[in-house]
């Protein structure tokens, strides 16, 4: 799909994997969040050799908002790292660049291979990162962990679409883009964290092919009562078996059936870590 931008880790000096070592002083970890511009600006069509919607539509969030915290660092042996555990409602589509988190002082300064956050429903206990007010409640009200509104156009059509996702995604262990597991903590130096979320996951066509592509004509066919917007009920009535058979498969389709299912499965992956990496999703 589109080459994210992957942040790369600046190290200070070379940390092996096992227990802090003589003379080496705890280091930071600096958190932050990202959309990166699908989700700030938009998702084109396919141009050229750039990545982009097969069918032609462009695809503009509105809004992009998650219930997101418990961001944890530690070691497969049992080394704590710290944590920033407070859940926050952060809106990805207002974060041009990525947005600070928080910062994670005293981590012992060698590899840190467990680094995991979750997306959870919004509770009373959540409060707004850099949210609004309003958007906060949305999220509480409808005890959303996710919740996205936008539109696809194509050719002077518009078609509107706002969804919210009640399920809890924990995102552990994570990797880098090279595929090294979480952080390596320079000796009394910082390093920076970015969860990254990847916006156009909601319009792949595969639940699980590196090949998938971006579409939207099936979203925007569901709008059965033609008042411009898709809602998750009218994706729930699109069977998967009357879409084209290339399309919209390689999950579990006795659980997947529905365009919702599907979109509901594939919003468990949109947590990513340091732009390309990829942490294991467990949905709850």
């Amino acid at each position: 799909m589109k080459l994210h931008t992957t942040v790369f880790l600046a190290l200070t000096s070379a940390l092996g994997c096992g227990s802090d070592s003589a003379g080496t002083s705890p280091g930071t970890v600096s958190v932050s969040i990202w959309g990166e511009d699908y989700i700030a600006d938009s998702i084109p069509p396919v141009m050229g050799a750039e990545a982009g919607f097969e069918d032609g539509w462009t695809v503009r969030y509105a809004r992009f908002l998650v219930n997101l915290g418990g961001f944890t660092v530690a070691a497969a042996d049992g080394t704590a790292g710290g944590a920033l555990a407070p859940m926050r409602v952060y809106d990805l589509k207002t974060t041009a660049t990525p947005y600070a988190v928080g910062r994670i002082s005293g981590v012992p300064s060698r590899r840190m291979d467990r680094v995991s956050y979750r997306i959870a429903p919004a509770t009373a206990a959540s409060t707004a990162g850099n949210a609004t007010a309003a958007d906060l409640t949305l999220m509480q009200t409808g005890g959303y962990g996710i919740y996205v509104e936008g539109e696809g156009t194509r050719m002077g059509a518009t078609v509107r679409f706002r969804w919210g996702f009640t399920q809890g995604i924990t995102y552990s262990p994570c990797s880098n883009a090279d595929e090294s597991l979480g952080l390596a903590i320079p000796s009394g130096g910082n390093v920076d964290a970015q969860i990254t979320i990847h916006g156009d996951h909601f319009f792949y066509d595969d639940l699980q092919s590196p090949d998938a592509r971006l579409r939207f004509d099936a979203i925007a066919a569901a709008d059965a009562d033609r008042d411009g917007t898709v809602t998750l009920e009218e994706l729930a009535r699109v069977d998967l078996t009357t879409l084209p058979s290339s399309q919209y498969g390689g999950g579990d389709m006795g659980r997947v059936r529905t365009l919702r299912d599907f979109v509901t499965a594939i919003s468990a992956t949109i947590g990513h870590f340091n732009g390309e990496g990829h942490c294991q999703e467990r949905v709850q």
